[in-house]
């Protein structure tokens, strides 16, 4: 599965069906995980030396072939030298929708309308796919708590939810302090390629100043 269906799959909680990624954050963490798909993927790349100085560009306009994904690209593959937050606001619009139709439209997991007290209808989305969302968290788990390497699947969700304040999703309270440690150690480690490590922390760079941006709006 793509970045972004893992990321949302592990946001949501399989006993309420509500999503855990709050709406403050949901935007940019999402563009993130796309954006890092969509580097694998070799569609866009990150250039720069220096976290002020990085740039995305577009290295291939063909499409990936996953809805998600090709509905995110076509906000920005026509344009030209972009920053990694304009990229990531871009692609993160409509994004978890998209990936919950997208999930949905796959059998892992089902909508669910309610009326939260009794007035404001809402969709829920329960969980069909517990054995692959519990395979993610224990993985990624495993890789904050037990010292196992990271890997293509662990590295980049441990990124994204450390960027956005979101390990709890993952690792109990008491945890919390080591697996940030441990989630600094994997974004510099040796599990990807160098641009696929540029992306990740280019996307983390992103959602830092996304999340620190809506926490300004709401406070004002």
């Amino acid at each position: 599965m793509s970045t972004i269906e893992n990321v949302l799959l592990v946001g949501t909680d399989p006993v309420s069906g509500t999503t855990r990624i709050r709406s403050s954050v949901s935007q940019p963490m999402l563009g993130g995980a796309i954006l890092f798909d969509l580097v694998s993927e070799r569609r866009l790349v990150v250039e720069g030396s220096t976290k002020r100085k990085l740039r995305v560009v577009v290295a291939d306009p063909t499409p990936v072939g996953n809805p998600v994904l090709d509905a995110a690209f076509d906000r920005v593959r026509h344009r030209g030298r972009q920053t990694p937050r304009t990229v990531v606001g871009r692609l993160g619009k409509q994004a978890q929708k998209n990936t919950y139709a997208l999930l949905t439209a796959r059998g892992l997991v089902r909508p669910r309308r309610e009326k939260v007290l009794g007035l404001f209808p809402v969709t829920r989305h329960d969980v069909l796919a517990q054995g692959q969302r519990d395979q993610v968290v224990q993985a990624t788990r495993a890789v904050l708590l037990h010292e196992q390497p990271a890997d293509g699947t662990t590295g980049p969700i441990i990124g994204l939810l450390a960027a956005a304040d979101l390990l709890k999703l993952v690792v109990e309270r008491p945890d919390l302090k080591a697996a940030k440690r441990r989630a600094k150690v994997v974004s510099q480690g040796d599990w990807a390629s160098e641009a696929v490590r540029d992306a990740v922390q280019a996307a983390q760079a992103a959602v830092v100043a996304g999340v620190v941006a809506a926490s300004a709006a709401t406070s004002s």
